[in-house]
């Protein structure tokens, strides 16, 4: 019994030293290349997987959908006037999902900095994602308020960027971060849906460049989504059709006025959340909702 003892002990203490040889050695990789310039985007990868794996570890969990621990660039092409104001949604999360979540809240500032043609304001400049241990939803948005430099009006293929920084400052630090890349859209009409996955609804953004207003038909699957009749889209609709699914009637396409350089935001419900439908001008193949005039 006594040599089975020392025989474990023996073990234990082997292994030991080759884990902690392992985290030594991995230790040494991430200062080596830290210290060399050609590998500091790789090493701050690392980094960030690292300290996300270990945070996650603490059931503490950070995200957006337009910005990430590695600075995402996210492109709104053809979908700006160049005129008016844009608007851009920037949502947090403290879930991984539905059975993942932060229970405490999650405290946070917003800072950003641009391109010199465009001015911006936040809707706010700091925040709380509030937890389930407060009766939260584990969810959070700030509104990015994008117009050209005052006095000016950006032509047709110009761009724009601006740089946005989310620090959660409590319970633990973590950094989001991304770019948004704005390029003005030809003198026409244009959309794109804004979605992410288990996001109940989606929003459809409807850009009229042209120097007057024009009617735009958007046409859907009811069977798939849902159009909010709260909508003004909907209230100003000045024609429409319908489809019978189990006895039940169902609009199926809706035409309403969208007023010249402005942008029009449609909000949809989703049958099944897990999806995305997200669609712009550089997107392959079929969107979920098409637009007519």
């Amino acid at each position: 019994m006594k040599k089975k003892r020392v025989r474990r002990r023996k073990t234990y203490l082997i292994r030991k030293k080759r884990l902690n040889r392992i985290f030594f050695l991995l230790i040494l990789l991430v200062i080596l290349i830290y210290i060399t310039p050609k590998f500091v985007s790789t090493a701050k990868f690392v980094y960030n997987m690292v300290r996300e794996y270990y945070l996650s570890s603490k059931d503490f969990y950070f995200s957006s959908d337009k910005l990430s621990l590695n600075h995402t660039e996210y492109e709104i092409t053809n979908n700006w006037s160049g005129a008016e104001t844009y608007v851009v949604t920037i949502n947090l999360s403290s879930k991984k999902n539905d059975m993942a979540f932060t229970e405490s809240d999650i405290n946070y500032q917003v800072t950003f900095t641009k391109s010199d043609n465009i001015a911006c304001t936040l809707s706010k400049s700091s925040g709380t994602i509030v937890g389930s241990d407060n009766n939260g939803v584990n969810e959070d948005y700030f509104l990015i308020n994008i117009n050209p430099v005052q006095g000016t009006t950006l032509g047709e293929g110009e761009t724009a960027w601006v740089d946005v920084t989310v620090t959660s400052t409590s319970p633990y630090s973590q950094t989001l971060s991304g770019r948004l890349k704005l390029e003005v859209g030809s003198a026409d009409v244009t959309y794109e849906i804004i979605d992410a996955v288990n996001q109940p609804y989606l929003t459809v953004n409807i850009t009229n460049s042209q120097s007057v207003g024009a009617n735009v038909t958007l046409h859907y699957n009811p069977q798939v989504l849902l159009l909010d009749m709260t909508d003004r889209f909907y209230i100003n609709a000045s024609d429409s059709t319908s489809q019978q699914l189990n006895n039940y009637t169902y609009l199926n396409s809706i035409t309403s006025y969208v007023d010249s350089l402005s942008t029009t935001k449609v909000k949809f419900y989703k049958i099944d959340a897990t999806q995305n439908y997200s669609f712009n001008s550089m997107s392959t193949g079929i969107p979920a909702i098409t637009l007519t005039r």
